[in-house]
């Protein structure tokens, strides 16, 4: 029995792992065909840790880290499979590298610390004390101020201090040398330091320090020390709300971090306000809006060249479907000073990231081509640069026609403002007026000609670089084709011949004018009039359904009046068996009443009512009631009955 059942797990496991490389195969095709599809990416890696097979695991992870910032979770499993696997020394580099690429991507105290005790592993080797110490430094600077786990680290730094203490510490009962006494002191003073950093900086539960720090140190603790602390005691507890708002708040809390930032923001200190905006992108890493935030107060604040360009960086690679994240990128490369080849790459990177929309595209090129041009020196009348603006300008051209129209049915450039920059630069910087009028003859060749704006825009072109010449025959063709605000370039056209035209000049644009108004008016004019009608026959048409709305209601009201009428209860006249009329009727005297139960009323000598189950009185000498059973009573000198068999 116990072989069979083993035998029936051995299939069951050859059963999955086949379906595990069935899996895996479908995930790195599917990755093949969209690099970019980040769930996948988690899928495989997932997949291959089950399979327990390295190699292909950290293939896996190393193409993910290129394309997408890893998170805190999957760099600690990273790095905890990198550390199992490669105990020998020669590889400890290798992880190093990991660690360096992990802390790139999030501010995360758990990497952080995980980082500094890896390297306390490797202490004993050369070099191994200060990097040791290099790598808590780096690790306070970053994530210290971390209000609430940034108290870790600082223990962490100290008790490796401690640790390193015990080992300078000469034999009890034996005299230390002079060399052994400085090391001592030296070490001591690190202590020293470390707690009086500590408690310099607004952290949760740092009253636990200070007490540690009055335990430990046999000099007790200073006035500064006391002062310092006293201060950063009071600014916890003035950020201890929003930290404890956070904590009872449901990721990924952007509205309490959004809080937060702006309260810091309003203190003004641009550590703290560092260390928050890090804390939120941590949680709110495909937030746009909070990268732009952070990055735009980097570029006009702190102003680090380092710092700056590796939070735009991230942003980009967080959110790499945001253009403005890309244009912000772009423009803080230029303002600290990187190199062209770094500039073109990242915008080539913009190209390739996706953008939602067209204008996205007309934005981001706008961007790079505005970059362009300020590489140039005018002065010249040829250069590289120069070559390059008007090559770069050509391609975002042919870019717009054949890539961003064929994906979005549109240019994104209705209004072509590209070719209207270029034509700028040619006409002001390059004296090129020729190549502007050309860009304009094309401008106006998309549709832009109906435009007044667009021939006025051109008309200005022609003002400030042209001739005369140029600016008539613009203004003429202007007249003649617009449709939008034809009056106003007539204006504009007779303005000019004022100023610069001869009496022939004046009389052409006079005519001119009047002709274009003149047939415009009709125009308007007639469109005016087919308004009316189209206004007037829906008029008609409204006049006519309330008609009949109005006689469909009087029928059915009619039908109303009719169907209750030959109800059960309707009145009938009743006739003597002796075809004698008792009561007599005269015609005067009679008065007719109907209610909504049809109720009626003879009053003369006798009075006659009807109620909605039919019954009948006559009063006078006698009275008569008809029931809907047809029972007839008369009274006088006798009574007689007929019920509604006849009798």
């Amino acid at each position: 029995m116990g072989i069979e059942n083993s035998d029936d797990e051995e299939d069951d496991s050859s059963e999955d792992d086949k379906e595990n490389e069935a899996e895996i195969q479908r995930l790195e095709e599917q990755l093949s065909i969209n690099a970019f599809d980040y769930n996948c990416h988690l899928d495989l890696i997932k997949l291959l840790r089950q399979e327990g097979e390295l190699p292909p695991l950290r293939k896996a992870r190393q193409k993910m880290s290129e394309l997408f910032p890893l998170t805190e979770e999957i760099w600690l499993d990273w790095l905890k499979d990198e550390i199992r696997l490669t105990e020998e020394e020669q590889n400890r580099e290798k992880v190093y590298e990991l660690f360096e690429m992990a802390v790139k991507d999030y501010i995360c105290p758990e990497i952080w610390l995980e980082y500094a005790q890896y390297s306390i592993g490797g202490m004993g080797l050369p070099g191994g004390m200060e990097k040791v110490r290099s790598i808590f430094e780096r690790a306070l600077t970053a994530v210290g101020l971390h209000m609430t786990k940034g108290a870790t680290l600082w223990e962490a730094y100290r008790e490796f201090e401690n640790v390193i203490l015990a080992t300078v510490q000469p034999p009890p009962g034996s005299v230390p040398t002079c060399e052994q006494q400085e090391l001592l002191n030296a070490q001591l003073e690190r202590i020293h330091t470390l707690f009086r950093r500590q408690l310099a900086i607004p952290l949760m539960d740092m009253e636990g320090t200070y007490a540690e720090y009055e335990e430990w140190s046999d000099q007790g603790v200073s006035d500064t020390v006391s002062q310092k602390y006293k201060r950063a005691l009071q600014q916890m507890e003035k950020s201890k709300p929003y930290e404890e708002t956070l904590m009872a708040a449901e990721p990924p809390k952007l509205a309490e971090y959004q809080t937060y930032i702006d309260y810091e923001q309003k203190e003004g200190d641009p550590a703290r306000i560092q260390i928050i905006f890090e804390r939120a992108l941590a949680e709110n890493c495909l937030v746009p809006d909070m990268w732009a935030k952070y990055t735009k107060y980097l570029d006009r604040q702190l102003k680090i060249k380092d710092l700056v360009l590796s939070s735009h960086d991230r942003a980009v690679r967080n959110c790499p479907w945001t253009m403005g994240l890309w244009k912000n990128y772009l423009l803080a490369l230029e303002r600290h000073g990187a190199d062209h080849h770094t500039i073109s790459d990242v915008f080539e990177k913009a190209l390739n990231a996706g953008f939602i929309q067209a204008t996205d595209y007309v934005n981001i090129w706008e961007a790079y081509l505005d970059y362009l041009r300020r590489r140039v020196d005018f002065s010249k009348e040829s250069s590289r640069e120069l070559e390059e603006l008007r090559a770069a300008f050509t391609r975002s051209l042919d870019y717009m026609k054949q890539d961003v129209e064929e994906r979005f049915s549109e240019s994104g450039d209705p209004s072509c403002t590209i070719m209207q920059v270029w034509a700028k630069i040619e006409a002001l910087h390059c004296k090129n007026i020729q190549k502007a009028r050309e860009l304009w003859d094309s401008i106006m060749t998309k549709g832009n000609a109906k435009f007044a704006n667009m021939w006025l825009e051109y008309y200005n072109l022609e003002r400030s670089y042209g001739d005369a010449l140029h600016c008539r025959k613009a203004l003429h063709r202007a007249v003649q084709c617009t449709s939008d605000y034809p009056e106003h370039v007539c204006e504009v056209l007779l303005t000019f011949e004022r100023v610069e035209g001869s009496l022939e000049d004046w009389d052409a644009a006079v005519q001119k004018t009047e002709t274009r108004l003149n047939r415009v008016n009709e125009q308007r004019a007639k469109s005016l009039s087919q308004v009316a009608e189209k206004e007037a026959h829906l008029v008609r048409q409204e006049e006519e359904k309330t008609e009949q709305r109005r006689r469909a209601k009087a029928d059915k009201k009619n039908q109303k009046k009719g169907q209750k009428g030959s109800g059960p209860g309707e009145k009938r006249k009743a006739e003597d068996e002796d075809n004698e009329n008792e009561w007599g009727e005269e015609s005067g005297k009679e008065r007719h009443q109907e209610s909504g139960k049809e109720r009626h009323q003879e009053s003369g000598k006798g009075r006659h009512q009807e109620s909605g189950k039919g019954r009948h009185q006559e009063s006078g000498k006698g009275r008569h009631q008809e029931s809907g059973k047809g029972r007839h009573q008369e009274s006088g000198k006798g009574r007689h009955q007929e019920s509604g068999k006849g009798r």
